[in-house]
């Protein structure tokens, strides 16, 4: 962990972020829950996200191998207004020590406008990093411009493609901590010639 104290645990650091106060006259909060809290909230306005996709479409067959995905590092927020209502979500989990894949997030449409899901992002973003990891990836659709220009405003480069009998062509898309990462990335993928702040 990159915490100044080494005794800090992953729940101390999360403490010290979230929940995280939206900005505005409603006060909103963003808040980390458990998974069953998280299923539960989610399930009542995920339809109204994204109204042509089942939920959980794929259930695993084997109880033993979702009880050690569960043991890795999760993280699931609820956005909700002043009012408690829910407004949006974010959910990942940990790919490897290095890396923390964000899975999922959405809003509803009436709340998109209001940008109140960009704090929590941000808040987020920074929490994964005080908690050590090097990068964090995401996977969009090709047609998701929204998600995928937000991400690269927010420092995240594409890092390829990927193709899912599950989910579709899926657009790969990572976010470096370590400035020597983004220098071996740079460096990789030869994009030294481009102006980095163009």
């Amino acid at each position: 962990m990159s915490s100044s104290d080494p005794l800090e645990t992953i729940d101390d650091i999360r403490r010290r972020f979230f929940p995280v106060r939206l900005p505005g006259s409603g006060s909103g909060v963003g808040r980390c829950v458990d998974e069953a809290t998280f299923r539960e909230a989610v399930g009542q306005i995920y339809a109204s996200v994204f109204p042509d996709r089942d939920a959980y479409p794929y259930r695993p067959k084997s109880a033993e191998l979702v009880a050690e995905y569960r043991a890795l590092h999760q993280e699931r927020i609820l956005i909700e207004d002043g009012d408690g209502k829910l407004m949006g979500w974010l959910k990942g989990r940990m790919a490897d020590p290095d890396t923390f894949y964000l899975g999922t997030s959405g809003m509803l449409p009436e709340y998109r406008a209001q940008r109140v899901a960009a704090l929590c992002y941000v808040t987020l973003l920074e929490y994964l990093q005080a908690v050590g990891y090097e990068r964090v990836t995401s996977e969009h659709h090709p047609s998701n411009r929204t998600a995928m220009i937000f991400q690269l405003k927010h420092g995240f480069s594409i890092e390829g493609m990927s193709l899912d009998e599950r989910w579709g062509p899926m657009v790969k898309m990572v976010r470096f901590f370590d400035k020597d990462r983004q220098a071996e990335f740079d460096r990789r993928f030869g994009f030294e010639q481009y102006p980095k702040d163009s």
